[in-house]
């Protein structure tokens, strides 16, 4: 019997009898970077596999276990990036490419920009619904278009009026409003892509994934009622003139209170859509 194989038999026993060397033996099959990094201190500048590891066994631990086991398996780069993509999208964060990875949580907002003639050139089906406020089709060479602060703020008391109703689809209209005029509380749905950029962006920490997958499921759920406010609204003439009638009564009353008020609260009166 050669010796060095004997050497291995003994320390393969030893291994098992010793429950401490048991364990050591375990977290090196499982975590092998146990001691590579700090959950709470991520360098962003690092490999992004480096950080998608490290960001994985932090808030994602399942995935992390997968993502070992693939690295056991000699998985190339190509193979980590989407298996990594793939699992953390799952969980409720957009991520196309670990590249990405080291500027933060991902985030995309979907806020409107009124005073953007380029919103009309898109969203040309909503001109209808913003036509009662005063705003029309911009001229298509315009570089921005001048939005009164009274349509805001007569745009924010539509929306908050809307939400206080017990019928389900005129809160859904509501919440159309809260995206137009950027007053649903969402800033993912409030604000633009322009502005989100000026927030620094959220950490990989378990407490920001969480607040994060929670605001984009949020932002998800207003941006299905909003949608089915628009429809909803399409198919009810009666609405949208009760709509025009309370906007102008709003107009009104901030003629009557001066320039200076942004109180409005006109009584309002809607009907039911179901």
């Amino acid at each position: 019997m050669n010796p060095l194989l004997d050497s291995y038999g003994v320390l393969a026993e030893a291994l098992t009898a010793d429950p401490l060397l048991l364990l050591a033996s375990a977290v090196a099959t499982f975590d092998p970077f146990w001691n590579a990094f700090d959950a709470q201190d991520i360098d962003y500048d690092a490999d992004p596999l480096h950080i998608a590891l490290q960001v994985t066994r932090g808030a994602f631990p399942d995935i992390y276990a997968e993502a070992v086991e693939r690295l056991r398996a000699s998985a190339n780069y190509p193979t980590m990036d989407r298996l990594l993509c793939t699992a953390i999208s799952a969980k409720g964060i957009p991520l196309d490419d670990l590249e990405t990875i080291g500027w933060g949580i991902p985030l995309s907002a979907v806020g409107v920009d009124l005073e953007d003639p380029e919103f009309y050139a898109v969203h040309a089906d909503l001109l209808p619904i913003l036509a009662p406020f005063g705003i029309e089709l911009p001229d298509s060479e315009a570089y921005s278009i001048d939005v009164p602060e009274c349509v805001y703020t007569t745009g924010r008391a539509i929306a908050a009026s809307l939400h206080e109703q017990t019928d389900p689809a005129l809160r859904q209209v509501g919440w159309l409003f809260g995206w137009l005029f950027s007053c649903t509380g969402n800033s993912l749905v409030d604000y633009t892509d322009e502005l989100l950029s000026e927030i620094p962006p959220l950490s990989w920490s378990a407490e920001d994934v969480a607040f994060a997958i929670e605001l984009i499921e949020e932002a998800d759920g207003i941006l299905r009622d909003m949608q089915a406010g628009i429809e909803a609204l399409k198919d009810a003439p009666d609405l949208m003139a009760l709509l025009e009638r309370n906007i102008q009564a709003l107009y009104a009353q901030r003629a009557r209170q001066g320039t200076r008020s942004d109180k409005v609260n006109a009584p309002l009166q809607w009907t039911s859509l179901t």
